[in-house]
């Protein structure tokens, strides 16, 4: 069980003992034996082929320099994980999708101590009828109340109502924002720490509201409230290693990955403040930081600090895996003050509706480029065998 919970209000420092989860923790098994870590299983015989694009398990270490030979493990050490932008609606079943990615992580992970929720926990809020947004919240705690584990949930984008000029609730509603599924699911602060098991844990809030011409928005931020209250909860853990959890990255190469030189990550995949952000937490004893959004996982290493992103457990929004990996998550183990993790991905097929037109095409324009990546592969290798 987590020994504390400080979050931040208006008025003062204060300490709960339940907030932004979905129930208390039970009892566990400890770190499950790495033996019994189960193999990623793929739809076909050329998606295996491409494990990479395919997002295939991964294994890294906080300390790049640091392996796993003939290491110990402390008898403190435990394992969580890592889901973010689920998603959850009926179209395209991603509630039946989610269920999936609920059953793997128990069959698989079931010792785990507890899950972090990366945000984007319903489909959308911004653009649907608050009606289906609540239907959508529901639907979420419904299934995430199916882990053997405790999870603490954080704010995405789509997770609030009504920020949008696409909103389709009265700009006055009393549940714009926020609030609605904070209440929902029982969350007193948007962004708050914890400790386990000699672990700090802090789940940040990058949705920062902004008055725009259509009321109000938001823009990918921490800002100056929540940086203050994150350089002095950090300073009252200084001498633990901590993990931060955020939706939107702090770091993100969407651009580099793609090639295009005249992409932006600004206010759209990266928070704006970054820099005020790094700084932060390099001046304390931050391992990694736990971001979403961009649904593509990467790993960057800067400062001393690993920025880790997660695969999407909705893939591209329930709509296939164009965006080049399976649904998936992230597992997370510790060890003293080491952490280190990997990827897993789970069996889902993606159930389209009759106009998802865009994402055929764009599965097709995947499928093209995966079996061309094949064919390349194996005309280099007869060349070098000659």
């Amino acid at each position: 069980m987590a020994d504390d919970i400080t979050v931040f209000s208006d008025d003062s420092f204060q300490t709960y003992d339940k907030i932004g989860r979905g129930r208390f923790p039970r009892d566990h098994q400890g770190l499950k034996n790495s033996q019994n870590e189960t193999q990623m299983k793929y739809f076909s015989q050329r998606r295996n082929f491409l494990k990479k694009l395919a997002g295939g398990a991964s294994l890294a270490m906080l300390n790049p320099a640091t392996g796993l030979s003939n290491r110990s493990f402390a008898a403190d050490s435990f394992s969580f994980v890592h889901l973010t932008d689920m998603h959850v609606r009926r179209k395209r079943q991603g509630h039946i999708g989610y269920q999936a990615c609920v059953s793997d992580v128990n069959k698989n992970h079931s010792t785990a101590d507890f899950a972090l929720m990366g945000g984007d926990l319903a489909f959308d809020g911004n653009y649907t009828a608050k009606e289906e947004f609540i239907d959508q919240i529901a639907l979420y705690k419904s299934v995430s109340d199916r882990l053997k584990m405790p999870y603490y949930n954080s704010i995405g984008n789509h997770d609030v109502l009504g920020w949008s000029s696409r909103r389709k609730v009265a700009a006055d509603d009393p549940d714009l924002g926020k609030k609605l599924i904070m209440d929902k699911l029982n969350m007193q602060s948007s962004y708050y720490s914890f400790n386990h098991k000699g672990w700090h844990f802090v789940i940040l809030d990058s949705i920062h509201p902004i008055e725009a011409d259509h009321g109000i928005s938001y823009k990918a931020c921490l800002g100056e409230p929540q940086l203050e209250w994150l350089r002095f909860d950090l300073g009252k853990h200084s001498s633990m290693p901590t993990v931060v959890m955020t939706h939107i990255a702090a770091f993100c190469h969407m651009g580099q990955m793609n090639g295009d030189p005249k992409f932006n990550p600004f206010g759209h995949m990266v928070i704006e403040d970054t820099l005020a952000f790094r700084t932060i937490i390099e001046r304390h004893n931050v391992k990694a930081v736990l971001q979403g959004h961009s649904h593509v996982p990467e790993d960057f290493y800067f400062n001393g600090i690993w920025y880790i992103t997660s695969q999407s457990v909705s893939a591209a929004w329930w709509g296939g895996n164009w965006k080049g990996s399976m649904p998936g998550y992230s597992v997370f183990y510790t060890n003293g003050e080491t952490l280190r993790w990997e990827r897993r991905a789970f069996e889902w097929q993606h159930q389209l509706e009759p106009e998802d037109t865009l994402e055929r095409q764009k599965i097709a324009e995947h499928e093209a480029f995966e079996e061309q990546q094949a064919q390349l592969r194996q005309q280099e290798i007869r060349a070098g065998v000659k």
